[in-house]
């Protein structure tokens, strides 16, 4: 497995747990902007 380097400035594809909506931003968004549910950053897989 390669280590990758994770560029801060890089904005990433964030997408809601609870409705789908995906928002492209620099830094994690707290929550949804249109249910207020929790975001993860798609280039994370999730186990």
């Amino acid at each position: 497995m390669k280590d990758i380097e994770i560029d801060s400035n890089e904005k990433s594809e964030y997408e809601c747990f609870s409705c789908g909506k995906i928002v492209i931003a620099e830094n994690r968004p707290s929550q949804c902007p249109d249910c207020a549910g929790e975001m993860r950053n798609r280039q994370v897989s999730v186990e």
